[in-house]
């Protein structure tokens, strides 16, 4: 009975970190470059055996295993987050300091913030009163010459990330790709920090004028709000039932006395 108690109890709190990140993906569907996530469960002899190289085919859960970075324990369980690597799709905007990699979501804009090197695929950029190229936040997009400067906002670049003003190549925009995706620690809405191997890549497409949208599906999102309310309310339930169950218990106890 306490055993069907807490697994109702771990189901709740589960759902309840599933419904964050779903709101959370909800809430950034209009967000440039923003990168879908998901929830990640494993239990604590899954994590064991996988650190320690136990069990090859050890059997996971629905949903895929989280890393060891950012994990959050509930009861026997251990949440976390997976961020979803897949491109979203690319809005026309005819401003030149809009900027989207057409890749397959592989790369990203390198940028130098005050907290360090950070990647995005938000392209929102605009030019600083220093002719620099800039992040909405004023973080300098990096070329493979160092911070981006322009001599002034006209300018074009290629589809290889070759940036020219007047028809003389300035710089080449730094994309990055990293060696295991999961590595990559969210820093914010778009941008992230790399825990991992980073290496720059000249694979890509570049398209000047437009911005990538976030990889979320509102409606799937939505429909999977309401499975995880359901859910919820189901070991809500479980849970209620036992309680009723274990305070007749105990009356019942006390009248036998």
């Amino acid at each position: 009975m306490l055993d069907g108690m807490k697994m109702a109890a771990q189901g709740m709190m589960t759902m309840s970190a599933k419904q964050d990140i779903i709101t959370n993906n909800l809430a950034n569907v209009g967000t440039t470059g923003y990168r879908k996530e998901s929830i990640t469960i494993s239990s604590f002899t899954e994590i064991l055996n996988r650190e320690v190289g136990g069990m090859d085919g050890m059997q996971q859960s629905s949903y895929e295993i989280a890393t060891a970075p950012g994990m959050e324990t509930r009861g026997t369980l251990s949440t976390g987050s997976v961020t979803h690597g897949a491109q979203g799709s690319l809005k026309e905007t005819g401003n030149p300091f809009d900027m989207a990699l057409d890749d397959n979501g592989r790369g990203f804009f390198t940028i130098q913030s005050p907290e360090g090197i950070k990647f995005t695929r938000a392209g929102s950029f605009r030019l600083s009163t220093s002719g620099h190229l800039v992040t909405p936040d004023g973080s300098f997009v990096m070329g493979h010459r160092g911070p981006v400067k322009l001599s002034g906002s006209n300018f074009q670049v290629s589809n290889d990330g070759v940036i020219s003003c007047e028809g003389k190549p300035v710089d080449r925009l730094l994309v990055t790709v990293f060696d295991d995706t999961r590595q990559l620690k969210r820093s914010g809405d778009s941008q992230f920090v790399a825990q991992g191997g980073v290496r720059a890549t000249t694979d890509f497409q570049l398209k000047q004028g437009y911005l990538e949208q976030a990889n979320v599906n509102a409606i799937n999102e939505m429909v999977d709000m309401m499975m995880v309310m359901r859910n919820y309310e189901a070991n809500q339930k479980v849970l209620q039932a036992h309680d009723q169950r274990l305070q007749k218990t105990v009356n019942d106890l006390g009248r036998v006395r």
